[in-house]
């Protein structure tokens, strides 16, 4: 399974530290037997609202630009596509999955089973709501022989019916129920044995995302990659929604008016392609509001 992704914008404190060292570093007095003390409070700000945050993308080469979770499968698209793309579960530091999120998970061991449910405000960023179609048919995606993704791996295959459907043998995926119909909030997933690891997020036992299936259903399978609305105008139901990408160097993004948990803070992302080499300059010219920094740099 790839990372996780209500992941957005993470800060390091490598460049802090790096800073530091080197200021320590340029005295001449012997600091072996000085006690060094840091800060344990972080100075509390009015957060403000509006405006448009800067992000760089630290790549050596263009991303490649596939917007769907189930067939991306690079670092470099997964971070483009961070502001809109939401998991559908919530996790705790343990990385246990909780009730938090867009949707819950429940386990029955008397029958093998995991039930999910979508939160009824959940919405795709063109107000559609999210289904357990949605759910269903992020693993007929995965698991489609013409799809080809690498997302497919032999741990779903401890849902009933998924290896026959990924070798082309039947139709239909036979351990996946929606108990309420395709239109229903509830998707059912049947598994041959429950395991332990299960409990946690990127367990890869199952599929932390959904697919737009009114958006998506008249694509056919092989020619999802190169479609326009996987990479070009791709749908969410995270905090924002994409405004423009421009292949390989930047994604454009304003908030999802639709957005389950409400408004965010900043009113728009601004995400660009930048080389590891050209970032220290980029931040001395205040280029980007967020960029990470090597140590070496």
């Amino acid at each position: 399974m790839k990372m996780s992704k209500s992941k957005l914008l993470y800060v390091t404190l490598a460049s802090s530290l790096t800073i530091f060292a080197t200021a320590c570093g340029a005295k001449k007095t012997d600091s072996s037997n000085q006690t060094i003390k840091f800060s344990q409070n972080v100075p509390k700000k009015v957060i403000k609202k509006g405006g448009t945050l800067t992000y760089a993308l630290e790549n050596e080469s263009p991303f490649t630009g596939i917007f769907l979770s189930e067939i991306a499968d690079t670092s470099p698209d997964v971070e483009a596509s961070a502001p809109g793309d939401e998991s559908l579960f919530s996790i705790n530091d343990q990385y246990q999955i909780t009730d938090k999120g867009a949707a819950t998970l429940k386990l029955n061991h008397h029958d093998n089973t995991a039930k999910i449910k979508v939160k009824d405000k959940v919405r795709w960023s063109d107000g559609k709501p999210v289904v357990a179609k949605d759910l269903e048919y992020s693993y007929e995606i995965i698991a489609n022989p013409k799809v080809q993704t690498t997302q497919y791996t032999s741990s779903l295959e401890n849902i009933k019916g998924m290896a026959e459907y990924h070798q082309g043998k039947v139709k239909e995926i036979s351990g996946i129920e929606m108990p309420d119909g395709p239109n229903g909030k509830t998707l059912i997933l049947h598994f041959k044995e429950l395991k332990l690891a299960m409990l946690n997020s990127a367990s890869g036992f199952y599929w932390e995302h959904a697919a737009p299936y009114h958006y998506l259903k008249k694509v056919p399978f092989e020619k999802l990659v190169s479609s326009d609305q996987v990479r070009r105008h791709p749908l969410y139901f995270g905090p924002y929604k994409m405004d423009k990408t421009v292949q390989g160097q930047s994604t454009s993004w304003s908030r999802n008016p639709y957005y389950w948990r409400g408004k965010h803070n900043f009113a728009h992302i601004y995400m660009s392609n930048i080389t590891n080499s050209n970032v220290s300059q980029a931040i001395k010219s205040h280029k980007f509001d967020v960029a990470s920094v090597l140590d070496s740099q």
